[in-house]
């Protein structure tokens, strides 16, 4: 008995090492170059960078090297709620959408519907979306609610304006914000993707901000 009790604490103890070597690793990896300051777009709570990069077939376009997907910090009720739980239900459906930066609304598309929990509609690509001009380079946001877009193209833009609330319209199977910063060249189209941090901060998956 005390072999076994042996055993499993140092199990336990080797699970812990490994889990603040990896947060050590991760806190002190350096930024990548070139990143751009950004206020954080959601407010009151605790949000989670569920996505950081490519990771498997996700974030596969190269505009997409440094996106992010943000969701609010679940609840413990929430693991208890099965994954085709209604829209309503979720914590991250709804939550209201602040600008980052001060700017241009470049380009607004609204009214895609949003679909069911676990069904992407890969046809509409990033759904509702907003793109801001930053002065100096753009950022856009996706995955919108349909209809809750407030701000129209040609719109000045300050920051901490309220733009929209989080959605699951587009080629997403949960309610999430999707953020993406890049230079961009107009005349050609061209998009060179840009890291982002949030108060000094450079978010990796599995990252949480509280703000």
């Amino acid at each position: 008995m005390m072999k076994r009790f042996i055993t499993l604490l140092v199990f336990i103890t080797a699970i812990l090492i490994c889990f603040f070597v990896y947060q050590t690793y991760q806190y002190n990896r350096p930024v990548p170059n070139g990143a751009v300051a950004l206020e954080f777009p959601l407010k009151n709570g605790g949000f989670i960078a569920v996505q950081s990069g490519r990771f498997g077939n996700i974030h596969t376009t190269p505009v997409e090297k440094y996106a992010l997907d943000i969701v609010r910090s679940p609840s413990l009720a929430s693991f208890f709620k099965f994954r085709q739980a209604g829209l309503e239900s979720d914590a991250t459906y709804g939550t209201p959408v602040y600008s980052p930066c001060l700017g241009r609304v470049k380009k607004v598309r609204d009214g895609i519907s949003d679909q069911p929990i676990g069904i992407k509609n890969r046809a509409a690509g990033s759904g509702n979306t907003v793109i801001i001009g930053c002065f100096g380079f753009d950022v856009m946001m996706a995955h919108f609610k349909i209809n809750s877009i407030k701000v129209k193209e040609g719109d000045q833009i300050q920051i901490g304006e309220d733009i929209g609330q989080i959605g699951n319209s587009g080629n997403t199977d949960g309610p999430h914000l999707h953020i993406v910063a890049y230079l961009s060249n107009d005349s050609t189209g061209g998009k060179i993707p840009l890291p982002i941090t949030f108060a000094g901060k450079y978010l990796r998956r599995g990252d949480n901000f509280t703000n």
